[in-house]
């Protein structure tokens, strides 16, 4: 199993409390962090390293001189720079805007806003224009369209074969569906009506692309599940447009059905839906595959210690190290309440256990206060595998037990269901 890969992080000066702090919480994030002493060091440093961001003081950056001012400002247009200072005026930010700096958070500082700048900063942007599964009996034509959509970015499947389209949607899920409306075995109107009667297919958008002219049978074909109707010939910038155009409303619309609003993370329903994906492949392919559940100990307490809002940013503080600490591939969902859950693909109970008890350890050395606050929380965890468990409610039912098992014994642990063990 390979582990993310830990970004890098320069802060000046150490001297700083606060920063000092921030560069132990950080560690826990899944960060390298290094601090240097004084300005020179931390200018040449970033001229030298590759670096994913900076983050300096703002009270001693106003005493550089105006050659050191200029270079920060330079090397800025490379790495990210984040001041941290004690005061919020228009001249303070406007001096750390001069100095290039793209981020200014107000001390005492917060890791959590700390973070959510260096995600905004640090993370790739979104390359994947999207996935388009394009279906026509002509594979000349379906060729045409997939170069088309692939120069502008788009990944795309073919299908020559209408009864093939089901299958391949389960084997690669597609966010458009590009279909001629009349094909030899099926007719696109006769697929979009088999489409739409599956609750996980609904919300696919589904493009007509055809030689029909008649007004009244593309508004039929739209009535019958279709989202757009375009006429042939067309024009590559118009098939680009329209597929672009369809595939970010349904990415934004999916993001509002399927992720927790306050974690970002898939909610239950979608997380019970990728689980049952990964137990199918898992199948499929011989491998492993591992589901832990993890339960924040003590959770009523801290909303009726420090209040409902600090509850809520202790729930995003382990969403944002599950997102940080695991790969792209595992699947990561709020299961409920305080409760996540995380299914890992291709992994042993071994590594599995290795993974989470890690997430264990490193959360129970975040800090979740403010200012002079300074209080942890812990969690458990449960595990079970796939193999012997062969379905989702099976696995989660394994692993809720196991669960359970680390919380009688003293919470801030992780436990391994019986029938899972190696």
């Amino acid at each position: 199993m390979n582990a993310p890969s830990r970004k890098s992080v320069l802060l000046w000066p150490p001297s700083n409390a606060d920063l000092s702090e921030i560069a132990r919480q950080l560690h826990f994030y899944g960060f390298e962090v290094e601090m240097v002493q004084d300005a020179a060091t931390f200018l040449r440093i970033l001229t030298e390293r590759p670096l994913q961001a900076a983050v300096y003081d703002g009270a001693h950056a106003s005493l550089l001189p105006t050659a050191q001012k200029d270079a920060l400002r330079d090397l800025s247009r490379d790495i990210p720079t984040i001041c941290v200072a004690a005061e919020g005026d228009i001249h303070a930010r406007l001096e750390a805007v001069r100095m290039g700096c793209q981020a200014y958070l107000l001390l005492p500082l917060d890791i959590g806003g700390l973070l959510d700048s260096l995600d905004r900063l640090t993370l790739p942007r979104q390359i994947d224009s999207g996935r388009v599964t394009i279906v026509d009996d002509s594979p000349a034509t379906a060729a045409l369209y997939a170069a088309h959509l692939q120069q502008a970015g788009y990944r795309a499947t073919l299908l020559a074969d209408p009864l093939e389209l089901l299958d391949s949607l389960q084997e690669s899920p597609a966010e458009l569906i590009l279909m001629d409306m009349y094909m030899p075995g099926a007719s696109g109107e006769e697929l979009a009506r088999v489409i739409r009667q599956q609750d996980a297919l609904l919300s696919i958008p589904i493009v007509f692309l055809s030689a029909e002219s008649d007004p009244s049978r593309q508004r039929e074909a739209m009535a019958l599940g279709g989202d757009e109707f375009l006429q042939k010939p067309i024009r590559p910038e118009h098939l680009v447009s329209a597929v672009a155009s369809r595939i970010a409303r349904h990415r934004a619309l999916r993001g509002v059905m399927t992720r927790d609003s306050l974690t970002g993370l898939l909610n239950h329903t979608h997380f019970k839906e990728r689980l049952r994906v990964e137990i199918a492949r898992s199948q499929r392919t011989g491998r492993p595959a591992t589901l832990a559940l993890l339960d924040i100990d003590h959770f009523k307490t801290v909303n009726d210690s420090w209040g409902h809002l600090t509850g809520d940013r202790v729930i995003k503080n382990l969403a944002r190290l599950l997102r940080q600490r695991l790969r792209g591939t595992d699947v990561v969902g709020r299961y409920g309440g305080e409760e996540f859950a995380v299914a890992l693909p291709d992994t042993p109970l071994a590594e599995a256990g290795r993974v989470i008890e890690e997430l264990r350890a490193s959360f129970a050395q975040l800090s979740h206060g403010l200012g002079e606050q300074d209080w942890r929380c812990t969690l458990s965890a449960g595990l079970a595998r796939c193999p012997p468990h062969s379905d989702a409610d099976g696995l989660i039912q394994a692993a809720d037990e196991a669960l359970y098992t680390a919380k009688r014994a003293g919470r801030n642990q992780v436990a391994v269901a019986e029938a899972a063990v190696e």
